[in-house]
């Protein structure tokens, strides 16, 4: 157990050149995770997720990682895991559910059968939903959501673009959102989020801008980690790095 959980941190952190959680919101480092992973880190602990439940190690000494709990009732077609905050948000065939870091269930929110990798920032949840083969032979849909979760017992769907390709991984950096949408290749969207509007009733909105759309090289992009102007591509069987520091796509810079 303890080489198995070494090797995770190591895949996670020392790849993605820090500490910290999925997203960097919690600890003390930069550390990111991809969104199709199946674990992720908050604070002095490492979350893990399998088809029936999620476990809770504690990582402060990375030597001796001790296993604190798990729990049984996560829904059994759960696919991938976040965190961010004070929260695990993990990702469904059929929705995403979020939880606590002591592993109590929170919320779900729930959508027609589809593979669902998540991120999270700044109170909005960006979900791709992929009607592939792995999902019940093209049963669901190709879409990409946006999620208002600023009050986690009361998700509401506050975007949705159907155009969708087949949508995979996808990573938040700012106003950024990177999107691997299949044989459409890498979609850039500009992320505006709305202020509230108590007097017409809607507490948050989002205005989403297609930037870019292109493929990388010959890179058929599977999942992507934004950090600073450094992002992570993997296709599956090779991981490249880029500079989007300009746009358009053109102008990226192939880091070696």
């Amino acid at each position: 157990m303890k080489y198995t959980i070494a090797t995770i941190l190591a895949t996670l952190l020392v790849g993605c050149g820090g500490t910290g959680s999925s997203d960097g919101s919690s600890g003390g480092g930069a550390g990111k995770g991809g969104s199709m992973a199946r674990f992720a880190i908050a604070g002095d602990y490492l979350y893990t997720l399998n088809n029936r439940e999620i476990a809770q190690f504690n990582i402060a000494n990375p030597e001796n990682p001790r296993p604190v709990s798990k729990t049984r009732d996560v829904n059994f077609d759960v696919e991938t895991l976040f965190s961010h905050g004070d929260y695990l948000y993990v990702g469904a065939m059929t929705g995403m559910y979020i939880y606590d870091t002591d592993l109590e269930f929170i919320s779900s929110f729930t959508h027609v059968k589809s593979c669902d990798p998540v991120v999270v920032q700044d109170g909005l949840a960006f979900v791709t939903l992929d009607a592939s083969s792995s999902c019940q032979q093209s049963a669901g849909k190709n879409a990409l959501q946006v999620l208002d979760v600023n009050d986690t017992r009361n998700i509401r769907k506050i975007y949705e673009d159907t155009t969708m390709w087949g949508p995979k991984g996808l990573g938040i950096d700012g106003d950024k959102l990177f999107v691997c949408d299949d044989r459409a290749g890498l979609k850039v969207y500009n992320v505006q989020k709305i202020d509230a509007n108590e007097s017409a009733g809607t507490k948050v909105d989002v205005n989403m801008t297609l930037m870019d759309a292109n493929t990388i090289g010959d890179v058929n992009c599977y999942d992507v980690i934004p950090y600073n102007f450094n992002l992570i591509v993997s296709d599956g069987d090779r991981v490249r790095q880029f500079d989007y520091s300009k746009f358009p796509m053109e102008e990226w810079g192939e880091i070696k």
